[in-house]
């Protein structure tokens, strides 16, 4: 809005034909308005964000910063009313950043308990922080935190410029006092920890964090949960994993069906969240662990393997639309105990008719009978590829009690 304003304001300026000297403080600070304005809503482009958020982000506080200082030299000195609207700005940016810096104070406990610390390893090519937290604080599943390491110079000297969002996959029913990040190396800081931490070097910093961020999605009212994720998407599922399984466990929620399905360019991929998935299993103990469900899909192999505890890796791309599909009827969902009825062959052939029927269901828009009682979310933090393929299956199925939920943390 501000950009178009002051495009305005200049076709009106040009209209004029007034003569504008830049030798003039009051002009020279309008070209600096706009010429920040422009590089502003160029730096919205993705591609400038994606080579270098650190910069992208830096850059972006200089140039709004330069835009209300020349807006602040460009308004006439003499007249007091247009100044106003700038002092109302930095009086309400105060005011927001005091509350913040008060928020992050608080919730990292600065003045009543020790500062937190992070022991960071090397998790099979992946970083993985824990962060011992004294005050405790409670995270939703799906939440992410802002993470700020203060002083880490043999790192990076601008580590302390410089704040990272990560997903936290950890989950507690109260307060956390171990925070758990699962964070993918990427350039900058992140690789040069998993560097540190590869070669043994002992990293045990001061950190602080904002947060915790994200909405929280609430899943206790549904029946059934498909999670698919591809690639570091995993790490924004593991949270919601351990808390439904939780609640499953101690009766809190209704849902009796959870199946995760994970899209792989290459096992080593995997391997950093395998014991993840397993403590997950693990926890999958009540009525003999029949309510979670995990197959990973290897683009990379051609044979079926296994893959730690419960958990089978599957040859190719995951056929998404038969398991969605299969979620969708509710057949394998934990059901009371009911009488057997005696089925003809007709009843034995519809499964594979409606395997055969999958492509004309989608495209057509027809849903096929369900077996749910209640309803069904669908979870993504996939690829682009994956999050269309989602989206075109569950608007067929909107009707049905299906929903559909994109995750904050999307992996590219």
């Amino acid at each position: 809005m501000a950009f178009l304003l002051s495009i305005i304001h200049a076709l009106v300026v040009a209209e004029s034909k007034i003569s504008l000297p830049l030798d003039v403080p009051q002009n020279l600070y309008a070209v600096v308005v706009r010429s920040s304005l422009c590089l502003l809503i160029l730096l919205t482009v993705p591609i400038f964000r994606r080579l270098s958020y650190e910069l992208f982000l830096r850059t972006h506080q200089a140039l709004a910063t330069a835009t209300v200082y020349s807006l602040w030299r460009h308004l006439p000195s003499k007249e007091a009313f247009p100044l106003v609207y700038v002092y109302l700005l930095a009086a309400l940016f105060l005011v927001l950043l005091l509350a913040q810096i008060i928020l992050i104070v608080r919730r990292n406990g600065i003045f009543r308990y020790h500062l937190s610390r992070a022991t960071i390893t090397d998790c099979h090519g992946a970083v993985h922080l824990r962060i011992q937290h004294q005050k405790g604080l409670e995270i939703d599943s799906g939440q992410y935190i802002n993470l700020w390491i203060p002083w880490m110079p043999f790192i990076s000297f601008w580590s302390f410029l410089q704040t990272h969002p990560f997903m936290v996959f950890s989950w507690a029913p109260g307060k956390q006092d171990t925070i758990e990040l699962f964070v993918k190396p990427r350039r900058g800081i992140t690789r040069k920890l998993l560097y540190h931490a590869a070669n043994g070097h002992l990293m045990n910093p001061v950190v602080m964090f904002s947060g915790p961020h994200g909405t929280s999605i609430a899943m206790d009212e549904y029946e059934s949960i498909l999670m698919v994720a591809s690639g570091f998407g995993i790490a924004a599922h593991l949270s919601s994993l351990k808390k439904l399984i939780y609640g499953y466990n101690a009766r809190l929620g209704r849902t009796r069906r959870i199946r995760l399905v994970w899209q792989l360019r290459n096992q080593a991929d995997g391997i950093g969240a395998q014991s993840f998935l397993n403590n997950a299993l693990d926890e999958d103990k009540l009525d003999d662990g029949r309510i979670l469900l995990i197959t990973i899909h290897l683009e990379s192999h051609d044979i079926v393997i296994p893959f730690g505890k419960r958990a089978t890796v599957y040859p190719g791309p995951a056929p998404l639309s038969r398991i969605f599909l299969e979620e969708v009827s509710g057949e394998n969902i934990n059901q009371p105990e009911k009488q057997i009825v005696e089925q003809g062959p007709s009843t034995a052939e519809s499964w594979e008719s409606e395997k055969l029927r999958e492509p004309r269901l989608i495209e057509s828009g027809k849903t096929r009978d369900i077996a749910r009682d209640g309803k069904m979310l669908v979870m993504v933090s996939g690829d682009d590829d994956i999050r269309d393929q989602m989206r075109a299956l569950v608007q067929g199925y909107i009707q049905a009690g299906v929903s559909l939920v994109e995750l904050d943390y999307q992996p590219k």
